[in-house]
C-alpha cells in the first residue's frame, strides 16, 4: 500500500487548497478567490469570492477531511474571515519540510521547497507580479486580471500537491510508522492553523495611550536620549557616539572582554547587549533605551481598524519550534515595558504562564530525582540553594531573595552549558566564586547533566534531535553547531510542544486566545464568570504539560484590566517612559 493509499483509508477526503487575498498591516485578510483540488479524484474547484461573498466554498466535512496547504495561518485566516469552520486535519507542507530539513538548509517558502525536489514552478518575479496585482488593484480587477489571478491560484495548488506527494515519499523512507507520522503532521498542522485564530482575535490595547505615545514619539525620543545620557553619556547632539560607548565600557570594567566585529569595532547589536544586561545596569538601560531611540516611529504594535494589534506569530520560526515574534510589530517581541500599552475596557484579560517551565522539562525528561524534587517543591531555585547548603532549610524567596536569584541564574545558565567564565559575567562575581557555584550545581544534578550529554551524543551520531512529537533539528558534520544550542534544544523544543497542546485545548474549549508567548498565553474574556474560566484554562495548560513530560506544571495567572503591568524592573522603565510622555504633552498643551 502506497502512502497515498494508506492516507485515503484514514481520512474522509483530502484537498490541497490555497486562497488569494488582500491584507493590510494590523487587519484580517480579505479573500479574493480560492482553489481546491481533491488529491484522490483529481477534481479541481475554483471560487471567485468577490462575486458572492456569502458562498461557502467548503461544503465539506472539515472534521474528518485532510486539508493540505503551505503556511496554514494564511489559508485558515481566510476561512476565519469568511466565517467558515476551521479544519482539524491540516498537513502544512511548510512545517513538514522544516521537519525534513530544519538545520540543513535555509528557505522554506513554496518555491524554495519545490526547487529542492525538482518541481517546476512559476518564477519568483512572475509570482510577485501577481501578488502585487492582487494587493494593489483590490477589489476592482479587470476580466483579464481575474482570469490571471485564478490561474495563478490554481498553479500554486498544483505545485503544492506535487510537494505534498514528494514529502509523503520522502517520509516513507525515513519513517515506516505512517500512522504516527500522520498524527504528528496533523498535530503540528492544526497548531499552525490555529495561529490564524490568534491573529484574527488580535491583542486589545489602550488605544488612547498608544496614539498619545505615537503622536509625541519624536519628542519622547529626545527626552529618552537626555535621560540616558545622565546615566551613561552615550549621545552627542542626538547621535550615538562609539567613542563614548568605549569610555563607558572602560569605566564599567567591561572593555577587555567585550565582543568585537571582524574589523575590531565594539559590538552594539541587541544580542550582545542582552548578554551583558544582567550584570550591568547601564548596559541594561542602554539596551532598553536603544529600542526607543533607534525607531523612527513607535514599534511593537501593528494596529488594525478595530484598534487591536495583530502580527504573525511565526510558529516554528525558531529552530526549537518556538514562535519567533517580531520586535517591530509585536508587543511580546519588543522590550517588556511596551506591554503596558496592552489593556481593555471591555471585560478582562488573563496572562497565564507555566511556573518554572524549563526547570520542570529538564527534570522530568531526564528523570533526575533531585531535580524533580526541586520542581515539586514549588520553587526549584531556592530549593537548589538549600540543596547545596547556600541557605538554611527554612529559607524562602522572601527571606533570601539575593541567594535565590544567584541560584536561579546559575540553575538556568549551567543547565545550558554555561561555563564558569560565562557564569561569572552573569553573576558579576569573581571567577573563583563562579567556579565554586558551578561545581555545586553540577554535582547536585549529576543525573540531568549525564542525560543531556548522552542525548547530545545520540543526536550527533544519528544526525538530528527529535521531540516526542516529531519536530526535528538536523545536525551536519560540515556545519559547526554551538554546544549550548544543542544542550538547549530538547528543553525549548518540548516547551514549544506544550504550548501547542495548550493552544489546541484552549481553542476547543472556546477561549479567545490573544497571544501565544514563549511559555505563556494571553486570554480575553468577560468579567462575569472569569474566575471559573481561569481555573479551566489553568487545568488545560497543566494537562498540556502532562501530555508532553508527564507532569502537570503549575500555572500562574495575572489579571489585566485597563492596563498590563510588569515585573518591578520593567514597570519602572515603563513609568520612566510614561513620565516623558506626560512632560511632552504638558508642554504642547
Amino acid at each position: 500500500m502506497t502512502p497515498l493509499e494508506y492516507l485515503e483509508s484514514m481520512v474522509g477526503a483530502g484537498y490541497v487548497f490555497d486562497f488569494e487575498y488582500e491584507q493590510t498591516p494590523g487587519n484580517n485578510p480579505r479573500p479574493v478567490c480560492v482553489t481546491l483540488k481533491n488529491i484522490f479524484t483529481g477534481k479541481i474547484i475554483q471560487h471567485w469570492l468577490l462575486d458572492d461573498k456569502n458562498s461557502d466554498p467548503f461544503p465539506y466535512d472539515t472534521e474528518n477531511s485532510l486539508f493540505i496547504c503551505h503556511w496554514a495561518p494564511a489559508e485558515v485566516g481566510c476561512m476565519i474571515a469568511m466565517g467558515l469552520t476551521k479544519p482539524k486535519l491540516i498537513w502544512d507542507t511548510f512545517v513538514q519540510e522544516k521537519k525534513l530539513a530544519n538545520g540543513l538548509v535555509d528557505g522554506f517558502g513554496l518555491l524554495a521547497c519545490c526547487t529542492r525536489y525538482g518541481i517546476s514552478t512559476m518564477s519568483e518575479i512572475k509570482k510577485k507580479s501577481w501578488r502585487d496585482t492582487i494587493i494593489n488593484n483590490y477589489p476592482n480587477y479587470t476580466a483579464a486580471e481575474k482570469a490571471g489571478i485564478l490561474n495563478y491560484n490554481k498553479q500554486d495548488v498544483i505545485v503544492n500537491e506535487k510537494l505534498f506527494l514528494a514529502q509523503l515519499n520522502k517520509f516513507e523512507k525515513v519513517n515506516k510508522d505512517f500512522y504516527g507520522l500522520f498524527s504528528q503532521a496533523v498535530f503540528h498542522g492544526r497548531s499552525m492553523g490555529l495561529c490564524a485564530q490568534v491573529e484574527a482575535n488580535g491583542i486589545p490595547i489602550n488605544y488612547k495611550l498608544y496614539k498619545d505615545l505615537e503622536d509625541n514619539y519624536a519628542a519622547v525620543k529626545a527626552l529618552e536620549i537626555k535621560e540616558l545620557n545622565k546615566h551613561c553619556d552615550l549621545y552627542v547632539n542626538g547621535k550615538f557616539s562609539h567613542k563614548k560607548f568605549e569610555e563607558l565600557l572602560i569605566r564599567e570594567g567591561l572593555h577587555n572582554g567585550w565582543p568585537r566585529t571582524s574589523k575590531g569595532a565594539l559590538m552594539t547589536d541587541d544580542r550582545t547587549l542582552y548578554r551583558y544586561q544582567a550584570v550591568n545596569d547601564k548596559i541594561a538601560r542602554y539596551r532598553n533605551s536603544k529600542f526607543i531611540i533607534n525607531a523612527r516611529t513607535l514599534k511593537g504594535f501593528q494596529i488594525g481598524g478595530d484598534k487591536r494589534s495583530r502580527a504573525s506569530l511565526n510558529m516554528f520560526g525558531q529552530i526549537s519550534g518556538r514562535t519567533n515574534l517580531s520586535t517591530a510589530t509585536n508587543p511580546f517581541g519588543a522590550p517588556r515595558r511596551m506591554r503596558n500599552i496592552i489593556g481593555t475596557e471591555d471585560g478582562v484579560m488573563a496572562y497565564l504562564d507555566w511556573k518554572s517551565q524549563e526547570a520542570a522539562i529538564q527534570a522530568f525528561l531526564s528523570g533526575d530525582g533531585k531535580m524533580i524534587e526541586a520542581v515539586k517543591s514549588g520553587d526549584p531555585y531556592i530549593h537548589t540553594a538549600k540543596l547545596v547548603k547556600a541557605v538554611p532549610d527554612t529559607a524562602t524567596k522572601k527571606t533570601n531573595p539575593k541567594e535565590r536569584e544567584i541560584y536561579k541564574t546559575s540553575f538556568l545558565a549551567i543547565a545550558y552549558d554555561q561555563t564558569p567564565f560565562g557564569l561569572k559575567e552573569k553573576l558579576g562575581n569573581t571567577i573563583s566564586q563562579a567556579t565554586y557555584i558551578h561545581g555545586l550545581v553540577k554535582k547536585a544534578y549529576v543525573v540531568y547533566f549525564l542525560w543531556n550529554n548522552e542525548l547530545k551524543a545520540r543526536a550527533m551520531a544519528r544526525g538530528y534531535y527529535e521531540t516526542k512529537y516529531g519536530w526535528r533539528y538536523h545536525i551536519t558534520s560540515n556545519k559547526i553547531t554551538n554546544s549550548r544550542r544543542l544542550t538547549n534544544w530538547p528543553i525549548q523544543s518540548h516547551g514549544s510542544e506544550i504550548l501547542r497542546h495548550a493552544h489546541i485545548g484552549l481553542d476547543e474549549a472556546g477561549f479567545e486566545v490573544s497571544m501565544l508567548v514563549h511559555d505563556a498565553v494571553l486570554l480575553k474574556m468577560d468579567k462575569k464568570g472569569c474566575a471559573e474560566k481561569i481555573r479551566q484554562a489553568k487545568r488545560i495548560m497543566e494537562n498540556a504539560a502532562y501530555k508532553v513530560i508527564g507532569f502537570n506544571i503549575p500555572v500562574d495567572c495575572t489579571i489585566i484590566r485597563k492596563q498590563f503591568y510588569q515585573d518591578a524592573d520593567s514597570q519602572k522603565r515603563w513609568d520612566e517612559l510614561y513620565k516623558k510622555l506626560k512632560m511632552v504633552k504638558e508642554v504642547s498643551e
